[in-house]
């Protein structure tokens, strides 16, 4: 699939480890498209971070029309 070179994005995802939790994992997501909107979000979970990463992707390479 081609994209138009001027579709583009950053993705930041920031990891962390609480010690003194037993689900300890955290990171945060901040996503922006186009240089559009900005969004983040904080998860708990590798997979939600995953599930971030994936969308953001589908959406950069999303062929408008």
């Amino acid at each position: 699939m081609e994209t138009p070179s001027e579709r583009g994005g950053i993705l930041i995802v920031r990891v962390w480890v609480e010690q003194d939790r037993p689900d300890g994992f955290r990171a945060r997501v901040i996503r922006s498209v186009d240089a559009h909107e900005t969004s983040m979000a904080v998860t708990a979970t590798v997979e939600d971070v995953l599930t971030a990463v994936r969308a953001w992707l589908d959406e950069i390479l999303r062929q408008d029309g």
